[in-house]
Formats: structure tokens, C-alpha cells, sequence
């Protein structure tokens, strides 16, 4: 039973040693990208909202371009 018991705290302390060394290989690992990383150039965080005009869709409250007629038809008669 001794030696039982034993073998448990053997395995304990080298799950615990693996957990740490892991631990540890991880941090410096985390520590060495957030060193290489930075923002990029593109990011404008400070000058607030950029358009981005699309041509390509109707003028906002357009409501008789295509593909919205069937939406204001149905929005004007009784169901």
C-alpha cells in the first residue's frame, strides 16, 4: 500500500513538472510574439469612419430600383 501511494506522489510531481515546464515554454513563447507584432500601417483608429462608396447598389431610399417593388408593394396593401 506504501508503495502504492508512492508511485502516486512519483507521477504526481512529474505531471506537475510537466505542466510547469509547459508553462513556462509557453510564456516566453507568448512574450517573443508580442514583442515582433505591431499594427499595421492600413489601421486609421483615429481618424474615425472612412467611406467606402459602392456604386453598384441603388441610392439609399430608392424604393423603386430593381428587386425592391415587390417589398413596397406588399408594404402598402392591406393582408
Amino acid at each position: 500500500m506504501a508503495s502504492a501511494k508512492r508511485e502516486d506522489e512519483r507521477r504526481s510531481q512529474e505531471g506537475q513538472s510537466d505542466l510547469t515546464s509547459n508553462a513556462k515554454r509557453a510564456l516566453a513563447e507568448k512574450k517573443a510574439a508580442e514583442s515582433d507584432t505591431e499594427a499595421p500601417a492600413t489601421q486609421t483608429a483615429s481618424e474615425g469612419m472612412q467611406p467606402n462608396p459602392n456604386s453598384d447598389i441603388a441610392p439609399s431610399g430608392a424604393l423603386e430600383q430593381e428587386g425592391q417593388r415587390p417589398v413596397l408593394e406588399r408594404s402598402r396593401k392591406v393582408r
